[in-house]
């Protein structure tokens, strides 16, 4: 089985970081020097942010159910879609580390480990996506398979379908995980039974 814990790594320079880290020790980026770089936060909201109005309201309601679908499935997993023009000069890892980290997307109790939000930022001026995940589910989803299920949407996301794009990288999200627990069954050698309520990370 490949190995499933991973190093955390810095949004902006990749470097390795800890939990605990409070800025990167290779190019200092931290929550506070974020601010000072990209500015006033927008308010942000659960769910779909689509800053551009890209989205009319067919495409926000399938995505919602498809948004509704994974929680049910990963109970402790909220997700949130971003679609914005984000500054360029910066890349779209280190805007998602900058909302990621405002209190709006995550409650004071889901925070550190306990902290299994996903935030998946669109870039409309550069037709790119990113996963940001937080720290309760890093150890278990590897940057490489999430890079895979951001580049399952990237031909639908090139041709400005924005619906299609967030609608694949939903399901490839969710048969991620749903192979991760798998392999954790299989690790742990745990019966289908033991684990019919979703596993809690």
């Amino acid at each position: 089985m490949s190995r499933m814990i991973k190093d955390m790594q810095c949004p902006y320079c990749q470097a390795k970081l800890t939990e605990s880290a409070i800025e990167c020790n290779y190019c200092n980026l931290s929550l506070k020097s974020a601010n000072a770089l990209l500015g006033p936060i927008p308010q942000l909201s659960s769910g779909i942010n689509d800053f551009d109005a890209t989205l009319d309201k067919k495409s926000q309601k399938k995505i919602n159910k498809s948004l509704s679908k994974l929680a049910e499935r990963f109970p402790q997993v909220r997700m949130h879609v971003i679609i914005n023009k984000f500054d360029p000069k910066y890349s779209l890892s280190t805007h998602l580390f900058w909302l990621f980290n405002q209190d709006s997307l995550s409650t004071s109790n889901r925070k550190g480990g306990k902290n299994h939000t996903v935030l998946l930022g669109l870039d409309s001026g550069r037709s790119c996506c990113a996963l940001m995940v937080g720290y309760g589910l890093e150890p278990f989803l590897a940057r490489k398979a999430l890079d895979h299920v951001l580049d399952k949407a990237q031909p639908s996301l090139s041709q400005g379908d924005y619906k299609d794009a967030i609608l694949i990288i939903i399901d490839e999200l969710t048969q991620l995980m749903q192979e991760t627990c798998k392999q954790l069954e299989d690790v742990l050698d745990i019966s289908e039974a033991e684990t019919y309520q979703p596993i809690e990370y």
